[in-house]
């Protein structure tokens, strides 16, 4: 009984720490777990380590629970999520664990199965997030938007819109008046208010409020929100991750008749025909399955790796003033890889060529407007080369041949060059934003309808290929038995 109470005690208070203090919290409570471990195994009570477990997510919950202001660290929160997230993986592969090393391969399928089907729904939880998220965001930047060009006082017109209902989208509205309240610019406001807002928009919102272009570069974020939006809710025939789960399935499925029954078909045909060898492909595939665990564990070490770091890309906004190292890390990688590059080198020069024309529309220099453009939430490499193009044009080379010096292109050359269109430059940046914009679509869903039959395909071949070899074994059974009945 007094174990009991003191176990609620404990779990009170850090209960309580989480949700008040949560960096404290998130500070001693590994330690008092780890203790907690120790006097089990030393008092062999090993209760204490189920409570251990309890108390390491009941803080861990309370942290993320914990109130605090939008624009904190939140260093505890960030802590308690990769932890908890770690917790999750270690469950898993110690579940995974007991259940191989109690029931083999046989035990081990279902399990992944079933891991399976539950990673299909954590995804699809995300992905209905993330288009909420993209609704959401939305929703924010058209109500500004729609303020600003009806010439209303902003702070005003967001307590207006925000009403009375309490849902995400009031509470978003009201926390970015409270700071416009204080003083804080547009930019700055939202940045504090909105920290979930998308770094591209944050981004474009900052580059355009230095220039006076608020309301043309809010009705563009707004459409592209929008455009996003309607994207996630599209339903598609074949999910991205089906290849993925397939191949999973079929690898597991393979390995497991590989491992228990192959075998006993070597055996068996050994014995009926004096010493003949399975077949080609049979032998093939054990090859492959003989380092099966290897591949296994190089597999799961890649997908518990994916996992994580795709749910924290996805989830967590770029910042382009201060890039986390995920960030530059992703950003090299799709630089320079083939057909990646083209897609980021489009997609950074879409905003590129938006925020040109905004800035030069709106009288600044054309060192202005390309110091502007450092500020967007482009590719690190493609930013690279935008302060190149900068210092060129700074040190006083020609703007049309220090772009195409640059590594820019020759179309974003041919908007700056005085001899061919002296004086058309808006009107060309105009054409080119249209025709980068409406070329990664078409590109993307081009791409899209090449990769789905060459996975298709892959996919065929790939099960094709463990089904016969699967089943010639038998076929070469039943073959030799047919021969010995009639010779």
């Amino acid at each position: 009984m007094e174990i009991a109470a003191l176990y609620i005690l404990i779990l009170s208070l850090f209960a309580f720490l989480g949700y008040k203090k949560p960096g404290i919290a998130v500070l001693t409570m590994p330690v008092v777990c780890l203790l907690l471990v120790y006097a089990a195994i030393l008092l062999e009570f090993f209760e204490i380590i189920v409570f251990s477990l309890v108390l390491f997510v009941i803080t861990l919950a309370a942290v993320l629970l914990a109130k605090r202001e939008p624009d904190s660290e939140q260093w505890p929160q960030k802590s308690a999520k990769w932890m908890l997230i770690g917790l999750a993986v270690v469950l898993w592969i110690a579940a995974a664990g007991a259940v191989f090393f109690s029931g083999g391969v046989s035990s081990l399928v279902p399990f992944i199965i079933f891991s399976g089907v539950l990673f299909i729904l954590i995804v699809l939880i995300i992905s209905c997030g993330l288009s909420s998220r993209y609704t959401i965001a939305a929703h924010v930047i058209s109500t500004i938007s729609s303020s600003m060009r009806q010439n209303l006082p902003l702070p005003m017109a967001l307590e207006s819109a925000a009403g009375e209902p309490k849902d995400r989208r009031s509470r978003i509205l009201r926390a970015i008046k409270k700071w416009l309240v204080q003083g804080y610019s547009l930019s700055e406001s939202i940045k504090r208010g909105y920290p979930k807002c998308p770094g591209y928009a944050a981004a474009m919102i900052t580059a355009a409020e230095r220039i006076d272009q608020l309301p043309l570069a809010l009705a563009a974020i707004k459409a592209d929100m929008l455009a996003k939006a309607d994207e996630k809710r599209k339903l598609r025939p074949v999910h991205p991750l089906y290849p993925l789960i397939l191949i999973t399935f079929t690898l597991v499925i393979m390995f497991a008749i590989a491992w228990k029954v192959l075998p006993t078909f070597s055996s068996v045909l050994i014995e009926m025909t004096e010493g003949a060898p399975l077949p080609f492909a049979t032998r093939l595939l054990l090859r492959v399955t003989d380092y099966g665990l290897l591949i296994g564990l190089v597999f799961a070490i890649i997908l518990i790796m994916i996992v994580p770091v795709s749910i924290c890309i996805k989830l967590r906004p770029r910042r382009p003033q201060k890039p986390y190292l995920l960030s530059l890390t992703g950003d090299f990688i799709k630089w320079h890889l083939p057909v990646l590059h083209w897609f980021e080198k489009n997609y950074s020069m879409v905003q590129t060529v938006e925020l040109l024309r905004l800035s030069l529309n709106a009288g600044c220099t054309v060192n202005d407007a390309i110091a502007n453009t450092l500020d967007l939430d482009v590719n690190n490499c493609f930013r690279k080369l935008l302060q190149k193009w900068l210092k060129k044009v700074e040190a006083g080379d020609n703007i049309a041949a220090a772009a195409k010096e640059s590594g820019l292109g020759s179309t974003l050359a041919w908007a700056f060059d005085d001899k061919v269109n002296q004086g058309n430059t808006l009107s060309i940046l105009e054409t080119l934003e249209s025709f980068y914009r409406s070329n990664y679509s078409y590109y993307v869903n081009l791409a899209r309808f090449i990769m789905w039959p060459c996975v298709t395909i892959a996919m065929g071949i790939m099960v094709g290929f463990v089904v016969f070899a699967i089943f010639s074994p038998g076929v070469a059974i039943i073959h030799n038995m047919v021969e010995l009945v009639y010779p």
